[in-house]
């Protein structure tokens, strides 16, 4: 039986289907490439194949193309039984992820465990949009660490996906100085969209602003042109010119350049959630969004999310619809999520309920009721899975409603726990507040 890049057997009819289906997972783990071509391949060599079918599915709903994905899915169900009992065990993972079935987090986990250097599951359940951060649950940054703690063992020592995910997660918690090393460590083995990414929020989180602007600029030089990853690094570029003082003008000349979705859209929730958030926060930032732009917004989330209950992009189709400022289909949003949050119950989908008020209060410039709606369930964020800096739109929000709204000491107060004194973004807020007092 033919085995893959960790020894895990698979159950394939030739070499060149193995091959092809090894060449894809490591393209979908590097994150430049999806692996789409090199996994089609696989289930060509062997329309059997019933795992390559599974991670194609997978692949192919990650980057927007969901009837394609759908196919190969169904297939590789069909085709499961006469796998091994590890493949059977993976694609009932992938399938229910696929899905957004709550059993694929208990699936995933138990799945680890028992194989622990099947890469393509694990990868599944870590880092900012892995199962554990779509849980729901507030400890899952640490789940996260312990997880990686625990699957070491498994890896090589100069495994590059193992070490940077570790930094991921780790900057995440404030592990900042072995966060660096283990994503210095992992671009030095394997320079690719993965370890590039987990450094910039090693940068970020450090606050190291100058540093995180030449790395960036330097890997968009040597590999920008090339990669999935532009997109969300060029994000990653724009908050970063953001903390260094960068103009709103400036900001739209990059979103313009890099981010529009004309222009770059590699996946669908990258894409979505990247462009709402920076566009909010030039929104915060004084700048007024032009309809047309926001309206393509709501429109991409409506065509790539149209059902309410996936609340990371639930967040950013609340943004999208706040910088319309249009009070029917604000009331509408709020309506569909206020049923959400009847019929599930959950904590998580009774705080999007108050995120969504509070950014509508807030583009109606109610920035009094915005503090009151916020205050209570800004440290929530962190249900929504996802990154710090891409969570830390909740607390930008209700900073600058604490500013407009007078309530100069609660703003003076959150600018102080961010401990960001690096940042010039930072230093003029505290100016704005010391010039009001």
């Amino acid at each position: 039986m033919y085995k893959d890049c960790y020894g895990l057997e698979l159950s394939c009819a030739s070499e060149e289907a193995q091959q092809a289906y090894s060449a894809g997972i490591d393209n979908a783990l590097r994150l430049d490439e999806p692996g789409i071509t090199e996994l089609t391949r696989a289930t060509t060599q062997d329309e059997e194949f019933a795992l390559a079918h599974a991670a194609l599915g997978r692949q192919l709903q990650i980057h927007g193309f969901a009837s394609a994905a759908v196919e190969h899915l169904d297939k590789s169900v069909s085709l499961k039984t006469g796998t091994t009992l590890r493949e059977q065990s993976a694609i009932d993972v992938i399938t229910a992820s696929a899905s957004f079935d709550p059993e694929a987090l208990r699936l995933a986990q138990s799945h680890v465990e028992n194989y622990p250097r099947d890469i393509f599951v694990l990868a599944h359940l870590a880092g900012p949009f892995g199962l554990l951060a779509f849980s729901g649950q507030r400890d899952w940054r640490r789940q996260n660490v312990a997880l990686l703690q625990t699957t070491r063992a498994a890896y090589p020592s100069d495994n590059w996906w193992h070490m940077t995910t570790r930094s991921f997660v780790g900057a995440e918690v404030g592990e900042l100085r072995q966060a660096r090393d283990d994503g210095e460590r992992a671009w030095s083995l394997c320079e690719n969209g993965n370890c590039a990414h987990s450094l910039a929020h090693v940068h970020f989180e450090a606050g190291a602003v100058d540093e995180g602007v030449a790395f960036i600029n330097d890997w968009k030089t040597v590999h920008g042109d090339k990669s999935d990853m532009r997109h969300h690094l060029m994000w990653h570029l724009a908050l970063l010119a953001r903390e260094s003082g960068a103009c709103t003008n400036e900001l739209m000349e990059i979103y313009e350049r890099e981010l529009d979705p004309t222009v770059s859209d590699p996946m669908p929730l990258t894409t979505f959630s990247d462009n709402a958030a920076f566009l909010w926060r030039c929104y915060l930032s004084g700048m007024d969004i032009p309809d047309n732009i926001a309206q393509d917004l709501v429109r991409y989330a409506d065509t790539h999310y149209p059902v309410c209950g996936f609340a990371f992009a639930d967040i950013h189709r609340v943004m999208s619809t706040a910088l319309l400022n249009n009070r029917e289909q604000q009331q509408g949003l709020i309506d569909r999520l206020a049923r959400l949050s009847l019929n599930s119950g959950t904590e998580l989908t009774k705080c999007m309920l108050q995120f969504a008020k509070g950014f509508n209060a807030f583009a109606d410039s109610n920035y009094a009721a915005a503090v009151n709606l916020l205050e209570p369930v800004v440290s929530d964020s962190v249900l929504l899975g996802g990154s710090n800096p891409q969570r830390r739109i909740i607390e930008e929000t209700l900073l600058e409603a604490c500013m407009r709204a007078g309530e100069k000491e609660k703003a003076r107060a959150i600018l102080q726990s961010r401990k960001n004194g690096q940042s010039t973004f930072d230093r003029g807020l505290l100016g704005k507040i010391d010039a009001q007092s």
